[in-house]
C-alpha cells in the first residue's frame, strides 16, 4: 500500500518496469525487490521502508537488442542516462551483469549501463514470480505480475550494493531479507546455498561483505540510520552465512 506520493510514483514505475520486462530473462532487483520479498514473506521483525525508484536486471542480449528502450520509450519514458529513465516523476533504472566483483560502467549497444555485481547470477536461476495489487494514495490501485530473484539471491545482490556504497537502506534490506531466511525453509524461498562455507564467485563476496558487518556491527553508525540492532544483524549472519575464505 502507498503511504505518500514517493509511493505511488515509484509503484507506478514498478508497474510499468514489470511490463516492459515481461517475457524477458529480466527481474526486478533494487529496493523493490526487497520490500515485495519482505511483502511475500512476512516477518514480525522487518523494519518498514519506502524506495523511489524501480530497478530492472537485463542480460547483455537484451541490452544490446534496445527491446526494453523501446519499450519504456512507448510506455512515455524519457532516457536521462543510458540506463535512467524518467515519466512525470516515476524514475527506471537498467542494470546490466559486472564481470568482476564491483560496480562499472559498459556501453551496450551504444548506451552506457551501470554492471552490477549478482546480477549474472540473478538471472541464472529460475524466478520468484509475484502477482501485485497495490493500492494508492488516491485509492485507485495497480495491478501487475512481476519477477524476483529468490530471497538468497537477493540477499547477494544487496550485499554487493552495500559493499559499493556503504548506504544504510542496504543494510535494512540485508536485515529484513535475512528474517526471512531465518523463519522460512529454504525450499519455500527458492533455496539457501550461501549457508555453506567458503563459496566462490558473487555469493562467496556477499560472504565477505556479509561477515565484515557482522564483525564491525557495534561500531557502524550505518545501523542505527538503518533502524537495526547490530546484535540481531549479527546474529542472523553468523546463523545463516557460511564463513568465506579469508
Amino acid at each position: 500500500m502507498a503511504i505518500s506520493r514517493a509511493d505511488d510514483l515509484a509503484f507506478r514505475a514498478l508497474a510499468d518496469v514489470s511490463t516492459a520486462i515481461a517475457g524477458l530473462e529480466a527481474r526486478v532487483v533494487g529496493g523493490q525487490m526487497a520490500g515485495l520479498l519482505t511483502t511475500a514473506y512476512p516477518t514480525p521483525d522487518a523494519v518498514i521502508r519506502q524506495t523511489a525508484d524501480a530497478d530492472a536486471a537485463i542480460g547483455p542480449e537484451i541490452a544490446a537488442s534496445g527491446t526494453v528502450h523501446e519499450l519504456l520509450s512507448e510506455a512515455g519514458y524519457v532516457p536521462t542516462a543510458g540506463n535512467s529513465y524518467e515519466k512525470l516523476g516515476q524514475r527506471i533504472d537498467l542494470l546490466i551483469p559486472a564481470s568482476g566483483g564491483a560496480f562499472t560502467r559498459q556501453e551496450v549497444g551504444g548506451r552506457g549501463f551501470d554492471a552490477a555485481p549478482g546480477v549474472r547470477l540473478a538471472l541464472a536461476v529460475d524466478p520468484i514470480e509475484a502477482d501485485v495489487r497495490v493500492l494508492l494514495t488516491d485509492t485507485s490501485s495497480l495491478e501487475f505480475s512481476t519477477r524476483l530473484p529468490p530471497v538468497e539471491i537477493a540477499v547477494v545482490l544487496k550485499a554487493a550494493a552495500y559493499a559499493s556504497r556503504g548506504a544504510a537502506k542496504d543494510l535494512t534490506d540485508v536485515h529484513n531479507l535475512l528474517h526471512i531466511a531465518h523463519q522460512y525453509d529454504s525450499t519455500e524461498i527458492g533455496g539457501w546455498r550461501i549457508a555453506v562455507p567458503a563459496l566462490s564467485g558473487a555469493r562467496g563476496d556477499a560472504q565477505r561483505t556479509l561477515h565484515r558487518i557482522a564483525d564491525t556491527a557495534r561500531r557502524n553508525p550505518s545501523l542505527g540510520a538503518a533502524r537495526v540492532r547490530p546484535e540481531v544483524l549479527t546474529a542472523l549472519i553468523r546463523a545463516h552465512i557460511g564463513r568465506p575464505v579469508v
